[in-house]
């Protein structure tokens, strides 16, 4: 029978029972009987029966084996038993359960207790409800599996990444490298990782320099950059923007893609510049000499070709490369503006000269002093206007409206025009004696179709640009969208390949431009469009009308279309609908 005091003459298993009693862990103590049913409990302290829910007066006599139930691991049992019959200690764990059925996890050690004969009388158990410490233990398994998970889930995604990266460690060490990286930077990873970046990545001393000093800035002030490396087969650059690591504010994500082919092309296209105009095939060869030539001296200069070529840049370079340099260059487009306007614009205004001219105003001419003024469009500028300008060319003088004092100017003229001025000349709308003015140095420039061995270079200058407005990193073009602008006719000529580079950077969806993110009309190049001598020649005006009619017929109608083929505005494509009397509502 189990009591509440040990069997008289027994003081020392009092004092252990007493003390027992008090301990916090369960105490359990059994005999050495091994019948089937195993040993029975003979002593259970407080704490004991605290965990299990039984009283001590119902584990009086009955095995352990009431605890065990389903979830108990036949395996621990079959150890512990073989442990008690070899009378050695025994440590484990076991589900149990409770008096009311809830389950718990129990850690326990039995040691026996041998007579003076070395014989097993009794055994005792320690146990302690260990549930909650293994939960939180597999609690932290799964989170730490669920980590190794992360880790891997990211690794493998920066891997996947076109863009090579590298994890730079809060000791500034390189603490990560995917395979991009190694292979763009000619990293070996396992040589690399742990080592001081600016120790390992090539990086030339002007581009180590601003790496570190933008691992250094906050993140809302990087701006990405192009770093030069050296490269086992020659200079290489990067394009680079770091980030902060989401899970360590002290680590830092960089992000490198290869800019290597771009910088090349930039440096040929910087090569082939002329103050802004792009083009190595011979007509620019030409174009250039014949602007080397013209500015020199302060002839007036008339620049023709069709819209679209880049007359304006022409012009800015005459200035760039003239005496005047150091002046003024100021340009006005003639076409669009009333008669009243432009010469107010032009020749300036007294105060009181008419109603709104509140003060004194100076005109272009006189704010052009000591440099160049181009009149872009001459053959749309009223006859009234003409004569005026005749007066300027020939005395060097303008009077402003409301005065009748001349004043002095020193500017040199330039202008520019997509009309043939003889067939205008001829239909009376321009005057004569202007032509012969403005035809002392002439300069023709090629349309776009007579010099497409440029298209490329100016097709990555513009993609260039376009990508970086778009916040892309365009890195070229496929063959297919290369033989598509080779193919294209361009009767809007460099603006409107522009235009089509501008297209193409908003819906380009990868590194390279394929042909599939051209503007339609360009994608079916070489099929039906009006003939290239039809849009592309600017003639008389039964010239111009074919033009615009056979535009309109290959655009359905579509105006807008109409004048984006021509490389025209709107404004003045319904302009010259109005001119040339043609259907505007057809």
């Amino acid at each position: 029978m189990i009591s509440e005091t040990p069997p008289a003459g027994s003081e020392w298993l009092t004092i252990l029972t007493t003390a027992i009693d008090q301990a916090f862990n369960a105490v359990v103590i059994t005999d050495a009987v091994l019948d089937g049913g195993g040993p029975h409990i003979l002593y259970a302290n407080p704490a004991f029966c605290r965990m299990t829910g039984y009283a001590r007066e119902e584990l009086q006599g009955v095995s352990p084996r009431i605890l065990q139930g389903e979830r108990t691991d036949p395996a621990v049992i079959a150890e512990l038993r073989q442990c008690l019959r070899d009378g050695r200690l025994f440590s484990g764990s076991t589900y149990n359960y409770r008096k009311d059925g809830s389950p718990y996890i129990v850690g326990w050690s039995i040691s026996p207790i041998r007579n003076e004969a070395g014989l097993i009388t009794h055994y005792v158990s320690l146990q302690q409800d260990i549930t909650e410490k293994v939960k939180a233990s597999e609690a932290l398994e799964r989170l730490a599996e669920a980590l190794r998970r992360s880790r891997d889930d990211a690794i493998a995604i920066l891997n996947s990444f076109p863009t090579a990266t590298l994890i730079i460690e809060a000791d500034g060490t390189l603490g990560f490298c995917s395979p991009n990286g190694a292979s763009m930077l000619d990293l070996v990873v396992a040589d690399s990782l742990g080592r001081p970046w600016d120790a390992v990545l090539p990086l030339e001393p002007a581009g180590r320099q601003a790496l570190a000093k933008s691992l250094r800035t906050p993140e809302p002030e990087r701006q990405r950059q192009t770093l030069a490396c050296r490269g086992d087969a020659g200079p290489r650059w990067v394009s680079c923007w770091i980030k902060d690591d989401p899970r360590d504010a002290d680590r830092r994500l960089v992000f490198l893609e290869d800019e290597t082919e771009l910088q090349r092309l930039r440096q040929q296209v910087e090569t082939q510049r002329y103050a802004g105009l792009i083009g190595e095939s011979e007509a620019m060869q030409m174009l250039y000499r014949q602007i080397g030539d013209v500015a020199r001296g302060n002839w007036t200069v008339l620049i023709e070709g069709e819209t679209g070529t880049g007359k304006e840049l022409v012009a800015r370079a005459i200035h760039k490369a003239s005496p005047r340099r150091q002046g003024p260059f100021i340009a006005v487009n003639s076409a669009g503006l009333s008669e009243s306007l432009m010469t107010s614009q032009l020749f300036g205004h007294r105060k009181g000269a008419f109603t709104g001219a509140v003060t004194d105003h100076k005109g272009l001419f006189e704010a052009a002093a000591g440099g160049t003024i181009f009149l872009d469009e001459i053959g749309d500028m009223p006859l009234a206007i003409q004569a005026a300008l005749l007066r300027v060319l020939q005395e060097s003088e303008v009077t402003r409206v409301g005065e009748t004092q001349a004043r002095p100017i020193d500017v040199r003229v330039i202008a520019a025009t997509h009309r043939h001025l003889v067939d205008e000349v001829a239909a009376g709308r321009f005057r004569e004696d202007l032509l012969y003015r403005f035809r002392v140095a002439r300069i023709q420039i090629p349309p776009l179709r007579q010099r497409k061995t440029d298209i490329p270079l100016l097709a990555m200058h513009f993609l260039q640009v376009a990508g970086t407005m778009a916040g892309k990193s365009l890195t070229g073009l496929s063959p297919g969208a290369m033989r598509r602008l080779l193919s294209h006719e361009w009767p809007g000529n460099v603006r409107e390949l522009r235009a089509a580079m501008d297209f193409a950077a908003i819906y380009a969806h990868g590194p390279r431009l394929e042909a599939a993110d051209l503007p339609p009309e360009i994608q079916t190049a070489g099929g039906s469009r009006p003939p290239g001598e039809v849009l592309g020649e600017a003639g008389t005006v039964a010239d111009e009308s074919a033009r615009i009619q056979a535009a309109l017929t290959h655009c359905r109608g579509n105006r807008t279309q109409a004048a984006h083929l021509l490389g025209m505005s709107r404004s003045t494509f319904y302009r010259r609908l109005r001119e040339l009397r043609l259907d505007v509502d057809g």
